[in-house]
């Protein structure tokens, strides 16, 4: 936090502490006091530095810790290495959401929120729009596939290949696991071969999450219908969503999004519009559509057109000189004809709500799944049997198709193993550090038959785990302090309020 808003305050702070009749100098002058941003430049010695301050821009670049990061990367790596070694065999996709675009009602253009450069406009022409932040009852995601090109080594970039975005609607239209699924069926099956292999990764949000039985149930679809040998699902660590290479293509998604201002057309039935006019939020339109049915027809086709106009903007883009490909959203049949699989394979499992509740009264999903499945916490696999009344046999040879090992920790416990020294074996996912945290927490809490004993003379230290991403709210807290070696502000989050002492501690 700065300690002054601005020079004219500096001054007027400095002035009434100085006796009346004091000779005040310019703010010029003043500004000649401050120490040089760049002491190696011709104008560095035009300042005194007298005063041990400098102008400075807030640097947003802190990022949520947590402890199985240094983990996921490792299992990012075998993910990485394990796809080189089967370049022929594998496909890799990156996939993530864009944040929504918002629209606005008919007669209100809504800026995307996208700016920071000038367009190429006529002279006459005035670009000019609402705010993004104005209300707004509709928005449109796109999603974004990365069909990687694997490069050969692990350390070369992986952000390169063809790029697939899909606009969907946020309402009718929002982003789940089937939606994905049926997406990526249809991207894989267009225009080439599917290759036995399939290995997946995306930044794990409520959608993409291969802990949910959601997710695992569309990744089973996926695996049906393109007769794959093996899936593999991988996730990033929670708050570490730039490590997802679909992550970048989001800057140059913002290019034709840049100075750009959207409205929808209006409905030809009024009464629709009306209806539409008293809805504040995504959630009323859903629950209107549910009265009126042709309220989802009409909205659909207001909004077809806004599909189709950022469609046409994306498909201008290119990642490394490969244009962008655009595909129509995933139609509701779309969807229904992929979750055959799952009636077929599954009949006693209620598809209407997919969650460990319903999977767990499911006894024919529990066994398909023990012979199939190999489920951790960042990875999910899928992996074909040797039955052949189950699957279909595998075009590649057993002893070849291994699971994706688990990040395993070397002798001197720091580290975690290389590829190849952990390829094939049996591992598990005891070495995850949030595991091993969890396992001790348990072993360390009191039992509850026996009352603690504190020492009431000492003051109890507040609990500040920095690897809890819920610890760090405004309402946790409590100080903020210098940081001995880069100089910054640091804030120190705690459940509890600190004591007198520890406050002395941090002064000192």
């Amino acid at each position: 936090m700065s300690q002054f808003i601005s020079l004219d305050e500096m001054i007027q702070q400095a002035k009434s502490q100085c006796p009346e009749g004091t000779a005040v100098p310019s703010k010029s002058l003043v500004r000649l006091q401050f120490a040089p941003k760049n002491p190696f430049t011709k104008i560095a010695t035009t300042f005194t530095s007298k005063l041990n301050v400098q102008y400075k821009i807030q640097k947003r670049q802190l990022r949520v810790a947590h402890p199985d990061e240094h983990f996921c990367n490792a299992q990012f790596r075998y993910m990485k290495e394990c796809a080189i070694e089967n370049k022929e065999k594998v496909k890799l996709l990156f996939c993530d959401d864009k944040a929504k675009v918002p629209f606005g009602n008919p007669g209100a253009l809504l800026s995307t929120g996208v700016r920071g450069k000038k367009t190429i406009v006529p002279v006459t022409s005035t670009l000019s729009a609402l705010d993004h932040d104005m209300q707004s009852s509709g928005s449109l995601t796109p999603s974004v596939y990365l069909d990687c090109q694997i490069p050969d080594s692990p350390v070369s970039s992986f952000v390169r290949g063809q790029v697939t975005v899909i606009v969907n609607d946020s309402v009718f239209k929002a982003s789940s696991p089937m939606r994905h699924a049926a997406a990526i069926v249809k991207l894989l099956t267009m225009n080439e071969q599917v290759p036995p292999l399939l290995f997946k990764f995306t930044d794990g949000g409520c959608d993409q999450r291969n802990t949910l039985e959601s997710v695992k149930c569309a990744s089973v679809c996926i695996f049906k219908e393109l007769n794959l040998d093996m899936i593999v699902l991988g996730r990033c660590a929670p708050n570490h969503s730039y490590v997802n290479p679909a992550e970048r293509v989001m800057s140059i998604l913002n290019l034709g999004l840049q100075n750009v201002a959207l409205e929808r057309k209006p409905c030809e039935d009024e009464n629709i519009e009306k209806l539409l006019g008293q809805c504040n939020s995504m959630a009323d339109i859903r629950e209107k559509s549910a009265k009126n049915p042709g309220l989802k027809q009409s909205w659909e086709a207001a909004v077809e057109e806004l599909t189709t106009t950022l469609g046409c903007r994306f498909s201008r883009l290119k990642l490394k000189d490969k244009p962008f490909n655009v595909l129509n959203p995933v139609t509701e049949e779309e969807i229904d004809i992929l979750q055959r699989h799952l009636r077929q394979l599954f009949p006693d499992l209620d598809l209407s709500k997919v969650n460990k509740a319903t999977t767990s009264k499911s006894e024919a999903y529990k066994a398909w799944m023990s012979q199939h499945a190999r489920s951790r916490n960042y990875t999910f696999q899928l992996r074909k049997c040797s039955d052949s009344s189950c699957c279909l046999p595998s075009t590649i040879p057993r002893d070849e198709l291994l699971w994706l090992p688990d990040p395993v920790l070397d002798e001197e416990g720091y580290h975690y193993k290389p590829y190849s020294d952990v390829k094939g074996a049996e591992t598990n996912d005891d070495n995850r550090p949030s595991l091993i945290a969890k396992q001790q927490k348990q072993q360390h809490k009191p039992s509850t038959q026996q009352p603690v004993q504190h020492d009431e003379t000492e003051d109890r230290d507040p609990e500040m785990p920095t690897n809890e991403p819920s610890l760090c709210s405004v309402q946790n807290a409590r100080a903020v302090v210098s940081c001995s070696e880069c100089r910054k502000p640091r804030v120190i989050y705690s459940k509890h309020k600190l004591s007198e002492r520890q406050k002395m501690s941090l002064v000192l």
